[in-house]
């Protein structure tokens, strides 16, 4: 019993699942088949709209702004949407139990989608 519930958490390929996550996602991470990459943090400054959580808003609220971030929405998000699809149904990312020290992210994207991880992978890696 005790290894049928330790293996829930464990990806068909050994990895585990990444931390902190509802019981919708950790099914999403366990059973949509999907190729996973894992590349390192996105750190430095970017562009964000008034739709970002990094937007300021309080300088000029209508124009775009250069802003220091580390969130791996501002950074990967833009180009996995215009190309894969919606985070959650096609793509999501997660820590997985090793990524924090090493400073990479987990990102699975759906099977359908496996050229786009590719790219993704030796663009972001």
């Amino acid at each position: 019993m005790k290894y049928e519930i330790k293996s829930m958490f464990q990806l068909p390929s050994g990895r585990y699942i990444p931390c902190g996550l509802n019981i919708l996602e950790q099914l999403w991470w366990r059973f949509v088949p999907g190729v996973i990459i894992n590349v390192k943090w996105p750190k430095g400054a970017v562009v964000v709209g008034p739709n970002s959580r990094s937007w300021d808003g309080v300088t000029n609220p209508c124009v775009r702004q250069l802003v220091e971030s580390a969130d791996p929405n501002d950074h990967y998000r833009p180009w996995l949407e215009k190309h894969v699809g919606r985070q959650g149904r096609d793509w999501d990312w997660g820590l997985a139990n090793n990524d924090a020290t090493d400073n990479r992210l987990t990102i699975k994207i759906r099977r359908k989608h496996h050229d786009s991880a590719v790219i993704a992978k030796l663009q972001w890696s």
